[in-house]
């Protein structure tokens, strides 16, 4: 071609555009690569997130697999915006041998950042926390790890320990039928926690749990000694030869931090009361399926125990 300027003439027979040469009348088409790449990408993303297996699709499923198997090396990312957020909730979950790190906003569940790690540790939730803005208020499972990072990336961050971990240790440590009084009434109060509307509901809960331990403190001080009761199991473990006769109450106390009202929540409106946005759940996946989600590439490892975000 002679190099000057094309102008539209038309479409082939397949529906791409068609250019004319003005000049010397040759005709051409530009075919771009980048809009097949993102019709492969919303393919493999319908499969990915969708229940159709590959085998109900028009072409084969092994030309499928071949066209996106370049999908599998993409990894999504999120770029860190600076963005000040009220509260931010940490968790983190695992699936085939990993650990998955995630951090949402506390108000409306948008994903601020995530990190793949083999273990939760201090070290994997930093290098979570570094990509995100310190917020007011950190919501977790009150782990020391997490704590721990929380201090050294977000050193004025407020820590809130998550009210549905505190019924969950609570029901594990108690049982959802408690034989003694007073672990009905402990589990009472821990059921309550997630009814609390207003500042003052959070303080009579306070003041309720102060009497509880007011009234039961001499039972939680009660103890066990091994040479009373050699054929314990206990007995060959315990370091001071005695052990708490009631150990599941005192996990209740010795959790920490214990759910408080920061006064940082306090100016603001009150947090909207919704449950986080979570994609509906779908049908179990074929087994090609899960055997090629099984052998995508894993994020590389880190000296830390994290692993690196890919970009």
């Amino acid at each position: 071609m002679c190099g000057n300027a094309m102008i539209k003439h038309g479409r082939s027979a397949s529906g791409a555009q068609r250019w004319r040469c003005a000049t010397c009348a040759l005709t051409s088409t530009a075919p771009r690569a980048d809009r097949a790449r993102r019709r492969q990408l919303d393919e493999f993303l319908d499969w990915l997130l969708g229940a159709a297996p590959q085998r109900r699709r028009a072409e084969s499923a092994r030309n499928f697999r071949k066209r996106v198997d370049w999908c599998w090396q993409l990894a999504p990312r999120i770029e860190p915006d600076g963005v000040v957020h009220h509260t931010v909730m940490a968790d983190g979950t695992y699936m085939n041998g990993w650990c998955l790190l995630v951090a949402i906003d506390g108000e409306d569940g948008e994903m601020l950042a995530w990190q793949w790690c083999d273990r939760e540790s201090a070290a994997a939730y930093k290098a979570l926390f570094e990509r995100i803005a310190p917020p007011d208020v950190l919501i977790c499972d009150g782990m020391k790890g997490i704590g721990k990072a929380c201090a050294e990336a977000w050193p004025g961050t407020r820590i809130q320990r998550c009210l549905i971990h505190v019924q969950r240790d609570t029901r594990a440590d108690l049982t959802s039928k408690p034989r003694l009084q007073a672990g009905r009434e402990l589990k009472r109060l821990a059921d309550a926690l997630t009814r609390i509307r207003e500042p003052e509901d959070a303080v009579r809960w306070g003041e309720a749990l102060n009497a509880w331990h007011e009234r039961w403190k001499t039972m939680l001080a009660e103890r066990t000694f091994a040479k009373d009761n050699p054929d314990d199991p206990r007995a060959a473990t315990s370091r001071g030869g005695w052990w708490w006769t009631h150990l599941p109450l005192r996990l209740f106390q010795a959790r920490t931090p214990l759910p408080q009202w920061h006064p940082v929540l306090l100016p603001r409106p009150r947090i909207t009361r919704t449950r986080v946005r979570r994609p509906r759940q779908q049908p179990a996946r074929g087994r090609r399926q899960r055997q090629a989600q099984a052998h995508a590439p894993q994020p590389p490892r880190t000296s830390t125990g994290t692993h690196e975000t890919r970009l």
